[in-house]
Formats: structure tokens, C-alpha cells, sequence
């Protein structure tokens, strides 16, 4: 392990936050402001980094209070730390065991690997919120709409049928939050206006992306992949030879680039060709479109990483574009 370094772990729950500080001392508090102040503060006097598992929206007060007092703050894999206290033997997992081990396996890291978190913008902390709230949203409605298929009186029916009535006009005020919330930052708008210039990436995905993948362009290709759960994992030891799967990665991401992946696979004169050409070789449909969904991550990225790039238009487009538009009749001329 790396010991040039000291590391302050940090367990973070709804109501607690369990502290385990470089010496080995442990702290139970409460999350609440006045307590995650403490802590932070403690960490700045010792120079040392503060680390703590990805938990949805509960680590988000945490991290805030670090960018504010400028102190390090590293965000990470809940699952990568799982598997290191297996490695270590800890099969127990309790909150004092787990931000104990947050702060080996940050110490573990080589400093590279150690991603830290920057500050974000209003604009993008709104998009974010609204991403979430409008997936939320979409999940109630689908649990609602799938009621229908059982045999309902009239009264459940109708009751159902406003509420799901409620529900779309929620979705439409979030998605009007979200274009205000990118209209209102320069860099997301011009990524979002670049982004649908892809044939097959709709307001969905690229809302998805600038939300859930904040970095977008400072990755390499293989990077971007496997971020996006569309980069091929090998599986093999010694006789073995298993095949080459996509592993974890981003669930939402997953599915917005998948779906994208559909219709890039239709309306894409270069996607469309690629999908048709593994197809004809023998690959499986929904590999083909996994394939797709790769390409167009990566090719997100690209657009992100070189302001310049743009990419290929299909020329049908570009011939409907240049083509003179017919006029009505002649003029009317008067004496």
C-alpha cells in the first residue's frame, strides 16, 4: 500500500456518517451540516484526502462541504471497495467495517487512479435533479400503465387514469427545468446542440449524458466504453476461453445509449451500415446494436474532447438542404 498519503474514510448514510481518520480513530456523528463541517475540518488540518462511496444523493452534502473548504475529495466504486474487503477477508459488513476499509483501498490506489471531485456548476446540479426526478417520474408511470392490462372496475380505471394524467404533466415541467437548466449554461448548450446533431441521439440521451457523466470528453475511447457498460470484458484463464461480455458500467447511461442505439441503427446512413454489416456476418441483433450504442458513446466523447469535430451528415440531408425550394407560380406583375 501506499502510505505517502493519508486518507480519511467515510461511510456515508441517511441519518450517520461513519469516520475512520489515517491513525485508525473511528467516529459515529449524525449527517447534518454542523457535523459534516467537523469532520471536513478535521481532514484539512491533516492534509489528508477525504474518500467515500458513491450512495446516490446522500453523499452530495458531503462532497459540496469539501469543494467548499477546498479539501480533496474522492468519490468511490462501492463496488470496487466491496471487493477489496473480500480480499482482505472481511466478509462482515457492518458501517464501522466499511469506512475502515473505504480507506484502505483509497490507500490501496495508485494516485492516478484516484479521480477527484470537482466543482460543478448551478446549472448542472439542476440537470442532474431533473434526470433523476423525470426517471423517477417515467418508473411510477410505468407501474401505473401496467395496472391496466388486470380487469378494473370503472372507478380504479379513472383514478388511475388521472393520476397517470398527473404524472405527464409533471413530466413536461421537468423536461422544460432541464432545456432551461442547459439553455442556461454555455458549455452544456453547445454540447446538447452538437450531440443531436448525430442522427439517433435525441433530447433524452443527451440530457442522460451531460447529467450522469459530467466529464464527458476527457476520456479515451476504451474509458468511455466501459463507463457506458458497452465495452467488451474478457473472460479467460488458461484453458478457458469465455466469451467477451459488457460488464457493469452506468446502468442509466446503458439504456439511453441502447435505445439510441435502435434508432441510430434505422435513420444513421454510417451507424445503419455498421449494424447491417455484423448482422450479415453472423452477429446477433442485440449485439450488433450493443456495438452501436459503443460507437456512439465514443463518438459523444469525440464531439465533447475536439470543439472543431463534426460529424459525418448524411448526404441526402445535405442534397434536401441545398435542393432550391419550388415557388408557387410566377409573380403577380401589375400595370
Amino acid at each position: 500500500m501506499q502510505s505517502a498519503k493519508l486518507v480519511v474514510g467515510i461511510d456515508v448514510g441517511k441519518e450517520w456518517l461513519d469516520v475512520c481518520y489515517p491513525n485508525g480513530k473511528k467516529e459515529h456523528v449524525r449527517n447534518i451540516k454542523s457535523r459534516r463541517t467537523k469532520v471536513v475540518k478535521k481532514a484539512a488540518a491533516l492534509g489528508a484526502i477525504v474518500c467515500f462511496e458513491a450512495t446516490g444523493p446522500y453523499e452530495e452534502p458531503l462532497a459540496d462541504e469539501c469543494l467548499a473548504r477546498n479539501v480533496r475529495a474522492v468519490r468511490l466504486d462501492a463496488w470496487g471497495t466491496r471487493r477489496f474487503a473480500e480480499s482482505q477477508g472481511r466478509i462482515e459488513k457492518t458501517d464501522k467495517i466499511d469506512c475502515e476499509m473505504i480507506r484502505d483501498y483509497a490507500l490501496s490506489l495508485k494516485d492516478e487512479k484516484l479521480h477527484f471531485i470537482k466543482q460543478r456548476s448551478d446549472a448542472q446540479k439542476r440537470l442532474k435533479k431533473g434526470v433523476r426526478t423525470r426517471r423517477n417520474l417515467k418508473k411510477a408511470r410505468n407501474i401505473i400503465a401496467n395496472q391496466f392490462e388486470d380487469d378494473l372496475d370503472p372507478e380504479t380505471a379513472k383514478h388511475l387514469r388521472n393520476a397517470l394524467k398527473s404524472i405527464d404533466r409533471n413530466i413536461k415541467r421537468i423536461e422544460e427545468e432541464c432545456a432551461a437548466a442547459i439553455a442556461s449554461d454555455e458549455r452544456l448548450k453547445d454540447l446538447d446542440r452538437r450531440f443531436r446533431e448525430v442522427k439517433g441521439v435525441g433530447p433524452c440521451l443527451s440530457r442522460t449524458m451531460l447529467a450522469e457523466c459530467p466529464d464527458i470528453g476527457e476520456f479515451n475511447d476504451k474509458s468511455i466504453a466501459k463507463m457506458c457498460g458497452n465495452a467488451p470484458i474478457s473472460h479467460e484463464s488458461c484453458t478457458i476461453k469465455g466469451k467477451a461480455r459488457p460488464k457493469r458500467g452506468r446502468s442509466e447511461l446503458t439504456k439511453a445509449l441502447y435505445m439510441a442505439a435502435v434508432s441510430a441503427s434505422r435513420n444513421n446512413h454510417v451507424l445503419r451500415e455498421f449494424y447491417q454489416r455484423l448482422v450479415a456476418n453472423g452477429k446477433a441483433r442485440k449485439l450488433a446494436l450493443t456495438a452501436v450504442a459503443r460507437k456512439i458513446a465514443v463518438l459523444l466523447n469525440t464531439i465533447a474532447k475536439y470543439p472543431d469535430f463534426k460529424p459525418a451528415q448524411d448526404p441526402k440531408d445535405i442534397a434536401k438542404a441545398n435542393r432550391a425550394k419550388r415557388g408557387r407560380g410566377r409573380p403577380r406583375t401589375t400595370a
